[in-house]
C-alpha cells in the first residue's frame, strides 16, 4: 500500500493524524488570511495591486471623471515604480488629434510646453518621424541618440541641458529617452498613450515594469470604452 494510502487508513481507524501533527482550529483561519491581506501591503507587488484597485474603482462610479483618473494613473507609475516622468495623452475628438491631458514629474515650463504639443495617429507607429522600437505590441521605445529633439519637444523635457549626454552603458537612461505605451479602445482603435522618461535608479525600466504599465493602459482603455457607452 502506498504511503500516503497507509496514513491515510491509519487516520480513518484512529490510530494517527496525518503527518502526525495537531490539528488545526479553521476558525482561525479568516482572521489568520485577514491579518496577512492586510500587511501585505507594505509588499511593493502588493502595494501596486492596490494602485491598480484604486484606478479600477473609477469604473464603478456612476459619473467617471476620465482627467481623475489619469491623473492618480500617472500618479501611481510615479510613485510605484519611480519613474521621474510620466505623461497621459489622449485624442481629441474635435480634431483627432492626441495631447497630453495628465503629467507628473514636470517642471510648470516644461508642462506648458506639453500643453502646445498635439500628435498625429501616424507619429506612434514605425513609420513615424520618430525613430523608435517596439519592445511589445503596445510599448515602443525611443532613445536620445536616434532622435534630434528641437523647437516644443526640446521645452517639454526638464533638463533640456542633458539632451546631448553620452550613454556609458546599455542600462542607463538618458534625458531624452522615453517610453510610449498605446491605450487601445475596440479593435486596437487608439485611444491614447501613457509617455515615461527617467528613472530615480537613472537606469532604464524593466521589462516588469513596462508589463505593470501596459496594464495601466489597458485599464485606462476600458474606462474609455466604458464612458462612451454610457454616454450613447
Amino acid at each position: 500500500m502506498p504511503l500516503l494510502q497507509r496514513e491515510k487508513a491509519r487516520y480513518l481507524s484512529g490510530q494517527e493524524k496525518p503527518g502526525g501533527g495537531e490539528h488545526v482550529d479553521y476558525k482561525t483561519i479568516p482572521s489568520k488570511m485577514k491579518m496577512e491581506y492586510l500587511h501585505g501591503i507594505g509588499d511593493l507587488s502588493q502595494r501596486r495591486l492596490d494602485g491598480l484597485q484604486t484606478l479600477l474603482a473609477h469604473l464603478r462610479k456612476p459619473k467617471m471623471n476620465i482627467d481623475e483618473l489619469l491623473q492618480e494613473a500617472a500618479n501611481m507609475i510615479s510613485k510605484q515604480f519611480a519613474i521621474d516622468n510620466v505623461s497621459i495623452g489622449l485624442r481629441d475628438h474635435k480634431d483627432g488629434l492626441y495631447r497630453y491631458r495628465a503629467m507628473v514629474g514636470f517642471r510648470e515650463d516644461a508642462i506648458e510646453a506639453h500643453k502646445k504639443i498635439a500628435y498625429r495617429k501616424e507619429q506612434f507607429y514605425a513609420d513615424s518621424q520618430f525613430v523608435g522600437n517596439d519592445i511589445s505590441k503596445l510599448s515602443r521605445l525611443y532613445l536620445a541618440e536616434d532622435n534630434l529633439i528641437t523647437g516644443d519637444e526640446e521645452k517639454a523635457f526638464n533638463r533640456p541641458a542633458l539632451l546631448s549626454m553620452k550613454r556609458r552603458t546599455a542600462s542607463e537612461s538618458l534625458e531624452g529617452d522615453y517610453i510610449d505605451t498605446k491605450i487601445h479602445g475596440f479593435y486596437d482603435e487608439l485611444l491614447g498613450w501613457i509617455e515615461i522618461s527617467g528613472t530615480r535608479t537613472m537606469q532604464l525600466p524593466d521589462s516588469t515594469t513596462i508589463r505593470w504599465i501596459e496594464t495601466v493602459a489597458s485599464i485606462i482603455g476600458a474606462a474609455l470604452i466604458l464612458q462612451k457607452a454610457r454616454e450613447g
